[in-house]
């Protein structure tokens, strides 16, 4: 079952288009960065998609493949419905390392979060 007041924050980000810092555990890893709307999603998915098409020749199939498919799978999901939690994710730990994604958006199922708090965290190389 989702988490009612999780949900509360993705609905939120996504009706006043606004940013919620956040820390989620999904799947035993620590992810740090923002809830954010689905558009932000949307928007980051679609960037990712036109820089392929820029670095490549526009008759690459592959690209053009892959851009349908983006495509196809944006108008499936047009409707936010509280199964998935969008995060501007900007850290991702996972034991003792950590991995800078830097705002790369991420889609989460909402179900699959194990906790959460509100606020980000931060790693220092060097420091224990």
């Amino acid at each position: 079952m989702n988490d009612p007041s999780l949900e509360a924050l993705s609905r939120a980000a996504t009706e006043e288009n606004a940013a919620c810092p956040v820390t989620l555990v999904v799947s035993g890893t620590l992810v740090t960065g923002h809830i954010v709307a689905q558009d932000a999603f949307e928007a980051d998915t679609t960037h990712m998609v036109e820089t392929a098409m820029e670095q490549t020749e526009d008759t690459n199939e592959a690209v053009q493949a892959m851009r349908r498919m983006i495509s196809t799978m944006l108008d499936e999901v047009a409707e936010p419905d509280g199964t998935f939690v969008h995060v501007s994710v900007q850290e991702v730990m996972t034991g003792a390392e950590s991995i800078d994604l830097g705002g790369s958006v991420f889609r989460f199922r909402a179900d699959e979060v194990q906790g959460y708090t509100i606020g980000t965290v931060e790693t220092h190389e060097g420091e224990q």
